[in-house]
């Protein structure tokens, strides 16, 4: 399985899905000035060790600000047997979104 992109319309759907990890991996205080609904920080400097301790089995959705960090780190969990989607555009691309819906 390769590393799934999906866009933040499918966000929405993945949230209410009880087997799917919403992860921002941008720094803390990025995350505490705003963040997606639901998700939990686990900054990238902090991933391998997160997610070490995690289930292979769950669908994790990384995003950053932008999208290519998560892009780049999601590529690496998928060759380590992980479930990894990649939130395309990342948190700007979440907030394009959350406007055009308005």
């Amino acid at each position: 399985m390769g590393l799934c992109i999906i866009g933040a319309r499918e966000v929405e759907s993945y949230r209410t899905y009880k087997n799917a990890i919403l992860i921002d991996i941008r720094e803390e205080n990025d995350y505490v000035q705003g963040h997606i609904p639901g998700a939990i920080n686990v900054p990238a400097h902090h991933l391998q060790s997160y997610m070490r301790q995690t289930d292979k089995n769950r669908i994790h959705i990384f995003y950053c600000q932008h999208g290519g960090l998560s892009f780049q780190a999601g590529k690496r969990y998928v060759r380590d047997g992980f479930r990894i989607c990649s939130l395309a555009g990342g948190m700007d691309g979440y907030h394009r979104w959350e406007m055009e819906s308005r």
